[in-house]
């Protein structure tokens, strides 16, 4: 299987062997590579409440956890990276355009009203991930476009895709995040078809359920529909 030995229980629903899907808003996954456990995106609570819960769900001590790889800045993929790292020392990894707004040296942008109720936890980030580079036997791919940094993960032996918010899921079909949430929406629609290049037979979205059939033809429907969907009324 790739080289994915899974050491005792993986924490969250098993999609794949060494894998699991920690679900909420957004998913976080956990991902077992001999006696490395990656910890993919760290959900929207300060308290990493589902992540710390599917641990102990599945009896597996928080500091199995080796590293923290982010797919990108947004509050509800890093938000429980400062108290998930205060608990098991393990370093955050992000793309080097995103490494800014996860540590605090630049305010993402944030409409007033989340500002007002939501609580940013900066984290300092260990390792700066670039296009390319290898974590374990994941390539990492910048597709940039909802953030300047976004990166998904990428198997090729496996040919499974932790895609982020780069593409996700919606009812059964593929489709991107609301266009209002997007640092340069056709940016993002472009970075789709870095995506069509690759063999995906498992696709783990940040949002919506996973996906193994028919990756190819659903995001082809994606790519067709984009323009229309997307950039129709997006300002030049």
């Amino acid at each position: 299987m790739g080289g994915i030995v899974g050491a005792g229980k993986t924490p969250g629903v098993p999609v794949s062997d060494g894998i699991g899907r920690i679900a909420g808003f957004v998913n976080s996954y956990t991902y077992v590579e001999g006696d490395q456990t990656y910890l993919i995106d760290t959900g929207a609570s300060g308290k990493a409440t589902a992540i710390v819960r599917a641990f102990n769900e599945a009896n597996v001590p928080l500091s199995r956890i080796g590293k923290m790889l982010l797919t990108h800045h947004h509050l509800d993929h890093m938000g429980g990276a400062a108290f998930l790292l205060d608990l098991t020392k393990a370093p955050i990894s992000c793309h080097a355009e995103d490494a800014p707004f996860v540590d605090g040296r630049t305010k993402a942008p944030m409409p007033l009203l989340m500002r007002l109720f939501i609580r940013v936890h900066p984290a300092p980030v260990a390792t700066v991930l670039n296009d390319g580079d290898q974590v374990g036997s994941l390539k990492v791919l910048h597709v940039p476009g909802h953030t300047p940094g976004e990166v998904v993960f990428y198997h090729a032996q496996r040919k499974i895709l932790f895609s982020g918010d780069a593409v996700v899921e919606r009812s059964g079909r593929l489709t991107l995040p609301a266009p209002r949430f997007a640092a340069n929406l056709p940016q993002a629609v472009q970075s789709l078809s870095r995506l069509r290049a690759l063999d995906v037979d498992l696709l783990l979205p940040g949002h919506g359920v996973p996906v193994s059939k028919d990756f190819d033809g659903l995001l082809d429907a994606l790519i067709r529909r984009a323009p229309d969907e997307f950039l129709r009324e997006s300002p030049d």
